[in-house]
C-alpha cells in the first residue's frame, strides 16, 4: 500500500511539472504555444482588444491638464468625448455615445487602416492624433456640464500642433453626446478660426427658436439639442453660407420655422433630393454653399435612417443609408475643415450586431480622413 502511494505521489509530481496540452478537437491539430518569458511572444502590441478602450485604438492623453503646470502635450488632431444628454426632447441615453462610438472603431487601426475607396491610412499620415477620453461634465446641471465642455474645447484646441508646418491649430472631433454639445465646440472653433460654415448633416433643423421649441419660460430649458444652432448664430459664430443635408422631420410651424432658419444663415437639402440629384449632386451643393471658408461638419447619426442607425433618441424614417453618407463624406475633400463630431448616438437602443455604433465610428473615420486630406492653417 505504501509503495503504492509513492509510486502515485512519482507520477503526479511528473504530470504536474509537464506542460498540459489540450488535445485537439475534430481531429484540428493544436498549436497552444508556451508562455515563458524568453519565447518571444508579443502580448503588448498587435491586439485589437487590448488596454484600456480608445478610439481606433489611438494612445490615449490626458489632455485637460493645465499646459502652465508644465505640460507639453502636442497633438495634430484630438478626440474628444462629451457625455452629456440631458437636453433632449425624446430619448435620452447619449451620455453613453461616446464609449459606444469607441466600441464601434475597435477594429480599426494604422496596421489595418488602408482605405480601398481612397488608398489612404488616415491613421498613419503626417497628422498625431490622439483620444483624449471624455471630458468630466456633471450630469446634474446643464449649463455647468456645457461651461465644462467649452473649458475642455478651449484648453485642448490651445495646445501646440505637433506638426505646425502642416496645420498651425490642432484640430478636435466630438464624439457626442446630445447635439447640444456641438454649442460649445463652435464656440472653442470660432475662437481660433473665426466664424464657420456648417455643414449640418440631420432629420431636424435644429434651428428653432428658443420660444417656440421650450416656450422660452426660461434661459435654461432655451438651451437644448433643437435650438442649439439658432443660439450659434445669435452669437455670431456661424456664416451666412451653412447648409443641413439630410432633413426630413416636421416642423413646429409651416412657415416660421424655414424663415428662421434662413435668418440663421442655412441652406437645406432634403432627405429625399438624393433620389433626384444623386450622390453627385449633394456633394456639389455642399461644396458650392461653403466654399473656400473654415467649415465644422455636425453628423446627428439620425441623418441615417433608422434601419441603419436605430440607436438614436430621435429616429426619423425615411433617412439616408450608411453607404450613401459616407460617400458624400468622402466627396467632401478638399473642404477646409476645422472641427467635427458625431452626436446622437444612445447605445442602449442598438442591436445585438452594433449597427449604430459601426456606423458611428466609420462616420468617424471619414471625418478624421477629411482632416488629413487637407491641413489648414491660421488666418
Amino acid at each position: 500500500m505504501l509503495l503504492s502511494l509513492k509510486i502515485w505521489l512519482a507520477c503526479a509530481a511528473c504530470i504536474s511539472a509537464r506542460e498540459i496540452v489540450f488535445p485537439p478537437l475534430s481531429g484540428v491539430e493544436s498549436f497552444q504555444e508556451r508562455l515563458r518569458d524568453d519565447d518571444g511572444i508579443d502580448i503588448s502590441t498587435g491586439s485589437d482588444f487590448h488596454g484600456l478602450m480608445t478610439f481606433a485604438n489611438l494612445p490615449y492623453a490626458n489632455c485637460f491638464k493645465d499646459s502652465r503646470d508644465g505640460d507639453t502635450l502636442e497633438s495634430d488632431i484630438f478626440l474628444l468625448g462629451a457625455p452629456f444628454d440631458t437636453s433632449v426632447t425624446a430619448r435620452p441615453g447619449a451620455r453613453f455615445g461616446p464609449t459606444g462610438i469607441r466600441q464601434g472603431s475597435r477594429r480599426m487601426g494604422a496596421t489595418m487602416g488602408w482605405s480601398i475607396y481612397t488608398g489612404e491610412n488616415s491613421f498613419g499620415s503626417w497628422a498625431k492624433i490622439l483620444d483624449c477620453g471624455d471630458a468630466p461634465l456633471t450630469f446634474l446641471d446643464n449649463t455647468i456640464a456645457l461651461k465644462q465642455l467649452e473649458k475642455a474645447h478651449r484648453v485642448v484646441s490651445g495646445r501646440k500642433a505637433k506638426t505646425p508646418s502642416k496645420s498651425s491649430i490642432p484640430r478636435i472631433i466630438t464624439l457626442g453626446g446630445d447635439h447640444t454639445t456641438t454649442l460649445p465646440a463652435l464656440r472653442s472653433a470660432a475662437s481660433r478660426w473665426g466664424k464657420v460654415s456648417v455643414i449640418h448633416f440631420d432629420s431636424h433643423i435644429d434651428t428653432w427658436d428658443p420660444k417656440v421649441l421650450g416656450g422660452g419660460i426660461t434661459d435654461y430649458i432655451s438651451v437644448n439639442h433643437g435650438t442649439f444652432l439658432h443660439l450659434a448664430h445669435e452669437e455670431g459664430l456661424v456664416r451666412n453660407t451653412s447648409i443641413h443635408a439630410g432633413i426630413r422631420a416636421p416642423l413646429l410651424r409651416p412657415k416660421g420655422d424655414l424663415r428662421n432658419d434662413v435668418r440663421c444663415g442655412f441652406d437645406m437639402i432634403k432627405a429625399r433630393d438624393i433620389d433626384r440629384i444623386g450622390v453627385d449632386g449633394i456633394i456639389k451643393q455642399i461644396k458650392d454653399r461653403v466654399g473656400e471658408t473654415s467649415v465644422y461638419i455636425s453628423v446627428d447619426i439620425d441623418v441615417l435612417d433608422p434601419a441603419f442607425a436605430p440607436a438614436t433618441g430621435t429616429a426619423e424614417v425615411g433617412g439616408w443609408t450608411t453607404r450613401e453618407l459616407l460617400s458624400i463624406l468622402d466627396g467632401l475633400e478638399g473642404l477646409n475643415v476645422v472641427g467635427a463630431d458625431v452626436v446622437e448616438v444612445a447605445p442602449i437602443y442598438d442591436n445585438p450586431g452594433e449597427t449604430t455604433v459601426l456606423a458611428a465610428a466609420e462616420v468617424v473615420h471619414s471625418l478624421l480622413t477629411l482632416m488629413v486630406q487637407k491641413p489648414v492653417k491660421s488666418t
